[in-house]
């Protein structure tokens, strides 16, 4: 079955037909288009090459030979930090690899971490494929915890303190998806309806959730105990998540990650996902496939909203047994750092979140292996981490000013590939985008 976006479809050719054209509806157009549907149809499951198709599979292999570079630079530099400080880097490294699989328990606090790192990098993926970029998860993971700890007592207490498990899981799952979802829907309206820019307003947006939640910790879900720091009281036995290794803090939230990640990965072959790379790329030729401006900022944001919700309620539910004021722990920071890190695939996600909860968990093995070396090293190194995926972002914003050299034509007057292969393979979404409006305006040469 060919893909929905290839230039051969009924649809997709009526979609992006332009009358003023001069090259539209000649004898030359329909000789040229002629040859591209053959070529479509006696191929199928190859890709249908036209001018520029190098261009962007150069451009997908620098995005990954970047990501490399900025783990390698990370290394050197985690290498560098611990000679200054009077180590053997190997000795160091060393002990950071004991610290996260020297026992079962340690394993667990790996996955503990990877798990909500995971899922906001996961539910970022169609918002930054879009180019839409929001910077939210930290408010939206503090709301969804809110709006969950409340449902969960709430249904409790109807119940007479004696929910059961198969209530309040889902009631804890739908509430925090909901908080969550309903905050990153705020700064989307904002976009659409006044243009607000989306990173300053989910910025601030994050100090709002977290104001909130200091309010609610000493009023409303304030625990009735005297404790030091302001928290919740502890969650009824019945919505705590169970642990999915037994002696470790591992809980039934990593099966969540594997589910997301094997939706994603399908999405990910859907023309869908193609739709959103198209409306980064190329916003006329996506609005004539369908992919409004609003329709594309509210369903990304509303996805990574929903994904930072339901981590809120994992945070509480599955690690803390109640809220605190730290439920989020810069998670949605990580998770964006992640998304980027891992290329947005999923695969590449899953990695990048288990090396990053790698990290901060083996940074106590390395202090005790090297003695000189603070646990903190591994704040430097997440440090260096963001300043590499700073660069990696700005690359995904506007890859053609990065590797165009000087005094060439602008990305945006380059054609590129346009692909007759399924999506998920080689190239999966840069090369299916083609030209479209090329092929159908000017009848291109295939």
């Amino acid at each position: 079955m060919h893909h929905p976006l290839a230039v051969h479809h009924p649809l997709v050719r009526g979609a992006v037909r332009d009358p003023r054209s001069r090259h539209h509806g000649t004898r030359t157009h329909r000789r040229h288009l002629a040859v591209v549907r053959r070529c479509a149809a006696a191929r199928p499951g190859r890709p249908l090459r036209t001018r520029g198709g190098g261009l962007v599979r150069s451009l997908d292999r620098q995005r990954w030979l970047l990501t490399a570079s900025v783990v390698a630079a990370v290394l050197v530099v985690a290498g560098a930090l611990i000679l200054f400080a009077g180590a053997d880097p190997l000795v160091g490294l060393q002990g950071l690899v004991e610290g996260v699989s020297s026992s079962p328990y340690r394993v667990g606090e790996v996955l503990v971490g990877a798990v909500p790192i995971g899922i906001v990098a996961l539910t970022l993926i169609p918002a930054l494929r879009a180019g839409v970029f929001s910077v939210g998860a930290e408010g939206q993971i503090i709301v969804g915890a809110i709006t969950a700890t409340g449902a969960v007592f709430a249904i409790d207490q109807l119940f007479g303190g004696a929910a059961p498990s198969v209530v309040l899981w889902p009631v804890g799952l739908l509430a925090g998806a909901a908080g969550g979802g309903a905050m990153a829907l705020l700064p989307a309206f904002l976009a659409v309806r006044w243009r607000v820019n989306e990173i300053l307003s989910t910025l601030l947006l994050n100090y709002l959730a977290a104001g909130f939640l200091g309010w609610t910790l000493r009023t409303w879900l304030a625990t009735p105990e005297e404790t030091a720091t302001p928290q919740s009281a502890k969650l009824p036995e019945a919505a705590a998540l169970p642990a999915l290794i037994p002696g470790t803090r591992a809980h039934w939230g990593i099966l969540l990650v594997i589910v997301i990640a094997v939706l994603v990965f399908l999405w990910n072959r859907s023309a869908a996902s193609t739709r959103l790379t198209v409306f980064a790329t190329r916003p006329k030729l996506a609005l004539r496939l369908g992919a409004t401006r609003s329709r594309t900022v509210y369903s990304t944001m509303l996805v990574s909203g929903l994904g930072a919700g339901v981590v809120g309620w994992i945070q509480v539910a599955g690690v803390n047994d109640r809220l605190l004021n730290s439920v989020s722990g810069g998670v949605g920071f990580s998770g964006i750092a992640v998304a980027l890190l891992g290329g947005l695939a999923p695969i590449g996600i899953v990695l990048a979140a288990l090396f990053f909860s790698a990290l901060a968990a083996g940074a106590v093995g390395m202090q005790s292996a090297t003695g000189t070396v603070p646990a903190s090293i591994a704040e430097v190194i997440k440090g260096v981490l963001l300043i590499g995926v700073a660069c990696i972002a700005a690359y995904q914003r506007n890859p053609a000013a990065v590797v165009r050299p000087v005094g060439t034509k602008d990305a945006a007057d380059e054609p590129v590939v346009l692909s007759a292969e399924p999506p998920g393979t080689a190239g999966d979404h840069e090369t299916t985008i083609g030209t479209l409006a090329e092929a159908e305006n000017e009848g291109g040469r295939p």
